[in-house]
Formats: C-alpha cells, sequence, structure tokens
C-alpha cells in the first residue's frame, strides 16, 4: 500500500504513527506526507520541502502562519498527482477537508482519521465531510449516527486514549500542568499555570512537553518544574491542570483530579462567539457526559480561582467515559478501515 498522510498537529502525528504501526502488521506499507516526529519515527517519509508540519490555533496564528500552511497544502497536492492508494488527512478539518476534496475528484481513496466535532457546532458541517472523504475513522460511537444519510462511510473506531492510559501509581503531592502542544497556547497558558503551581504548595510540578515544543519555547521555568514526557506526567499525577483537548480526556480516564483552563487570543475568541453557538461545555469529559464532571474556565480567570478549584476537584467518573469511549484496539480498529477497500 502507498500511504499519503497529513498530521499538522502532535496529537495527529502521534495518531498517525499508531496506525501506521498497525497497518504494517497486515502487510508491506510505503508512508509519505506531512509528518512529524513521531511518523518520522516508524519510517514516514516527509514531503520534500515541509520539514516539520506546523499547527496553528485561530484566525491570528493563521494570517502570521499562511506561507507555511500554503506551501504544506501545495506540497499535498503534488503527491496527490503521484497517486497514492489512500490519502488519510488526520484531524484540522480546517485545512483538510478541501485536500480531501480534491483527492477524491482526482480519484485517490480517501479516508478521514478524526471526525470533526461538527455535532458540537457547525452542524451544516456534515455535508462538506460526505462531498470529501470516501470513509470516515469516528472516534465516539454516537457520530456515524449523526451522518447517517450522508452518503458517507463513517465507521467507529473508538477513542485511543483507551489504549494509552496505563496502570498509575499516584504520587501525593505531585501537580501535572498541561500547557498545550502548540506555542500559541504556551504563550496564552503557561504563565497563570505556573502561578497556580506555586500557589498550590505541590511538593513536585511537572510539566509535560510535546515532541512539538522545543526547550527554547518554555523560557525560564521556576525552580522545581521538571519536564517530562506527557504519559510520565499522566501516569504519577495526583492533580493536573490542563487545557483543553485530549488531554483532559487522558487525564479523565486516568481517573485524576483536574481543572481544565482554556484561553484563546482575543480575535479568534470574538469570532468564536459570533459562529459557535449552543455548545454548554469545552472540556471533552464534560462534552461526552453531558455535564459538569471536570471544573472548566474558558477565557476569563486567575491564577487564584484555578488554584481554588484545583484543590477542591474531585475524581472523574472515570468508569462512564470508558463506556463511551468503547474497547482497546483503536488502532488495529482503525487499520482495518483503512487497508478494507
Amino acid at each position: 500500500m502507498r500511504l499519503l498522510i497529513s498530521a499538522v498537529e502532535a496529537s495527529a502525528d502521534r495518531l498517525g504513527a499508531e496506525l501506521v504501526t498497525a497497518l504494517r502488521r497486515r502487510g508491506p506499507v510505503e508512508v509519505r506526507g506531512l509528518v512529524g516526529p513521531a511518523l518520522r519515527a516508524v519510517g514516514a517519509e516527509p514531503l520534500p520541502g515541509t520539514g516539520d508540519p506546523l499547527a496553528v490555533m485561530g484566525l491570528q496564528e493563521l494570517f502570521a502562519h499562511i506561507g507555511r500552511i500554503r506551501a504544506n497544502a501545495a506540497a499535498l497536492r503534488s503527491a496527490l498527482n503521484e497517486k497514492p492508494d489512500v490519502f488519510v488527512p488526520i484531524d484540522a478539518a480546517d485545512f483538510h477537508l478541501g485536500l480531501a476534496s480534491e483527492a477524491r475528484r482526482r480519484g485517490v481513496r480517501t479516508v478521514g482519521y478524526v471526525c470533526p466535532q461538527f455535532w458540537a457546532w457547525r452542524p451544516g458541517r456534515a455535508d462538506k465531510l460526505a462531498a470529501s472523504f470516501d470513509r470516515l475513522l469516528c472516534l465516539f460511537r454516537f457520530e456515524p449516527e449523526q451522518l447517517v444519510g450522508k452518503g458517507l462511510d463513517a465507521v467507529w473506531v473508538g477513542h485511543p486514549v483507551v489504549d494509552r492510559v496505563a496502570a498509575s501509581s499516584r504520587e501525593p503531592g505531585t501537580l501535572a500542568i498541561f500547557p498545550g502542544s502548540r506555542r500559541s497556547e504556551l504563550r496564552a497558558l503557561l504563565p497563570v499555570f505556573l502561578e497556580v503551581a506555586a500557589r498550590s504548595g505541590a511538593r513536585r510540578v511537572l510539566l509535560p512537553v510535546a515532541s512539538t515544543i522545543s526547550r527554547a519555547d518554555l523560557g525560564v521555568l521556576p525552580a522545581g518544574v521538571e519536564t517530562c514526557r506527557p504519559e510520565e506526567a499522566l501516569a504519577v499525577a495526583e492533580r493536573a491542570l490542563t487545557k483543553s483537548g485530549t488531554s483532559s480526556l487522558e487525564l479523565a480516564v486516568a481517573g485524576v483530579p483536574m481543572v481544565v483552563a482554556h484561553r484563546v487570543p482575543w480575535l479568534t475568541w470574538l469570532v468564536g462567539r459570533l459562529v459557535v453557538r449552543g455548545v454548554k461545555h469545552l472540556a471533552l469529559p464534560n462534552i461526552l457526559l453531558d455535564g459538569p464532571v471536570v471544573a472548566e474556565r474558558v477565557q476569563w480567570f486567575d491564577s487564584g480561582e484555578l488554584t481554588d478549584l484545583l484543590r477542591s476537584a474531585a475524581p472523574p467518573p472515570a468508569a462512564r467515559l470508558l463506556e463511551v469511549l468503547g474497547p482497546p484496539g483503536v488502532a488495529e480498529r482503525a487499520a482495518a478501515a483503512v487497508w478494507a477497500p
């Protein structure tokens, strides 16, 4: 199989590496595309002139990096000329939907991995998904039901956190702070997260660093703050402060008491308020269980408020979440769906 893959953020890179590893248990696979460190580690070849894919979030970041985004899109279009057997864009719908639609017009089978959360906002996007993908791999059980009648082969494969969260040993007094895998997230969240860590009285403070972040991006850290890999922090944290996104779900499945806090540039926030309607929650555990099972704060918060919330945080309902997320074996199910015609 000749696979063209596109992963433009750290979480997608990890998901793609797990997929490629599972595919190779089925047969020979040649992989090229927009790839990060995890995909390169399993033998995926970066497209010429792309380097590490650059993830951006929000309007201000988009304007700042439009040249890189266009260059990466052009590299993918050029690779489509070689007619790969399948094109797998992972997440990042705003970047990928147009490319996927173009791939289909060129006769390239297109399998999207991660259904955009159109069921929470932008419901009109369902028709665009059907026009863009031959098959769509969904992380949540209810998503294929939302796409019935759209002419799209939507397959539920489950959420990868069920395979990633191993048995852990909580270390008393250990606080993990997860400010994100994008530089823009670090700028917005790391200073206040560090203030919370200082106020918390934690015996040990862990700062997980994604593969997309360099030590220089973190600046000068206070004494006593330890950098580590995300999985190391997940395994030992007694409590956690995290941005919204997959990290909140991983912590919830592990049963770690947490607070979710998120902040974006003001232009992004103002536009989002105009286009996003009817969304009650931002944290994935709260969305999936339709209630405030973890404390969350968006845009307006300070270190004092977050510290108080963190001290009173209770373990999230991990068993209820696992019922929603599905059984282990996500990468194998995803590989089967990509391999099948």
